[in-house]
């Protein structure tokens, strides 16, 4: 599921704790929305997929403008790696509509 697999970057990367925080503040749903979705086996809804676009895209340019070792550097191109998948996903769904 795509979820999971941002959220494990995200984790990798330290811009997410938990998976309440990851639906709270990265996809805007409630706490329990990823523990859920996960258990129904149940994929995003295009509406959820657009706040995580919104939101990486946001948090990209923010850790950009003050990203200085190679680490952080390297978690920039790893989050607009994210959102292009994100992204992909979005224009995969909208056609499908």
């Amino acid at each position: 599921m795509l979820l999971e697999v941002i959220y494990g970057e995200l984790r990798d990367m330290w811009m997410v704790e938990s998976q309440y925080e990851f639906s709270r503040f990265w996809l805007g749903k409630s706490r329990s929305y990823m523990s859920c979705a996960k258990a129904r086996q149940r994929p995003p809804s295009l509406l959820v997929l657009m706040r995580l676009s919104q939101r990486l895209t946001s948090i990209t340019a923010k850790y950009a403008a003050v990203a200085t070792t190679e680490m952080e550097r390297d978690n920039c191109t790893r989050l607009v790696a994210l959102r292009g998948r994100v992204g992909n996903e979005i224009e995969r769904l909208s056609a499908a509509r």
